[in-house]
């Protein structure tokens, strides 16, 4: 597994590392999850009466949900992007993103140069820590060579056009 060694999560320049816990950004939310949790592993009690059955389904909800409750490091340097989440580490050089779509909590990064419904398929969402969108932007725009717009105008376009050929 990664450690929690502080030296994991502080960046030489050039590049960039960030540690990111979903499940402590929001203490309502966290409640909310931890509550719809219990409430359905008490409906499967109440329903079968087997403890095997709460088990599976206790343990089906937290795999489901994994990114959420557990931590997952970033780091971008120069050669490309590694995850590591869970102690498994993954490596994808600059070269295999050829565009990334920013959202509110993380952005999207795609092997295509437009938008396609494979997106979310093949390529990786990072999420940002509070106070690093603007700085994992930027980093993006100067190692990935994109072919669209920024901030989703491409997607709202793609959309339009899906439309209109459904029509």
């Amino acid at each position: 597994m990664a450690s929690d060694d502080p030296k994991d999560t502080e960046a030489t320049p050039g590049e960039i590392r960030w540690r990111v816990l979903p499940l402590a950004e929001n203490a309502w939310r966290s409640l909310l999850l931890v509550v719809i949790i219990i409430a359905a592993c008490y409906g499967v009690w109440s329903w079968t009466e087997l403890g095997g059955f709460v088990l599976l389904a206790f343990i089906l909800l937290v795999v489901s949900i994994a990114p959420f409750i557990f931590p997952t490091r970033y780091h971008m340097n120069s050669e490309g992007l590694e995850i590591i989440f869970l102690g498994i580490r993954n490596f994808r050089g600059w070269e295999e993103y050829r565009n990334f779509y920013p959202h509110d909590v993380g952005v999207h990064l795609s092997p295509f140069k437009e938008l396609t419904r494979l997106d979310p398929f093949r390529g990786n969402f990072i999420r940002f820590s509070p106070g690093n969108r603007g700085e994992v932007i930027g980093f993006l725009d100067r190692h990935i060579k994109r072919a669209g717009k920024a901030d989703g105008e491409r997607g709202d376009k793609a959309k339009q056009g899906e439309s209109e050929e459904r029509k």
